[in-house]
């Protein structure tokens, strides 16, 4: 009867370490088969429920600074920003005389595991239209994203809301990536 119960318990712990292996592989292979650079194409959306009344600086100009809530779908089929969710920092600068825009920031968007990918963004000064038009980049990540650059073309529309005060945009981002990864010496200099 002894016998028995450590054989039972042999293949209990034999099961739970392979069933740990396993979960160990499939996680460091989520990792490992993202390519090291490639091409993408993210479809994106941003809200800002509650608009601040900008800030007027000058005639017809005006300026305000929001935090946008983001989502990301990689429509190249890659993980880079695949389903995930984000925050933007965005510092636009509107003049209703000349019809201009121009508008700066940031973003930190997280994935399901926890991992981070951060963008840096410009719309340089440009007409008010349909559509406008900035560059980005990618400035580094956490986790798997550890090390990622890039630089991609970035397009926006501004739809119109239901909700008042709100504020809703929904764009693409289209360009490259790299992940560059550096080991630091164990040993001080």
């Amino acid at each position: 009867m002894t016998c028995r119960r450590h054989a039972i318990g042999s293949t209990t712990i034999y099961s739970t370490a392979t069933l740990g292996l396993l979960l160990l592989g499939s996680a460091a292979a989520g990792a490992a088969d993202m390519p090291r650079q490639g091409d993408f194409r993210i479809t994106y959306t941003s809200t800002v429920v509650g608009a601040p009344k900008p800030v007027t600086i000058g005639e017809n100009r005006m300026a305000s600074a929001t935090i946008n809530m983001m989502t990301a779908v990689n429509e190249s089929g890659g993980k880079l920003l695949h389903n995930m969710a984000g925050r933007c920092t965005s510092a636009p600068v509107i003049d209703n005389g000349a019809k201009t825009l121009e508008n700066h920031g940031y973003c930190d968007y997280v994935d399901a595991d926890g991992d981070h990918v951060f963008e840096k963004w410009d719309y340089p000064l440009q007409p008010l239209a349909a559509v406008n038009e900035g560059t980005g980049q990618w400035i580094g990540g956490t986790g798997k994203f550890a090390g990622l650059s890039g630089t991609m073309t970035i397009r926006s529309r501004r739809l119109n809301t239901l909700t008042d005060g709100a504020v809703q945009v929904v764009g693409e981002k289209l360009g490259s990536y790299s992940f560059t990864y550096t080991v630091a010496s164990a040993k001080p200099d």
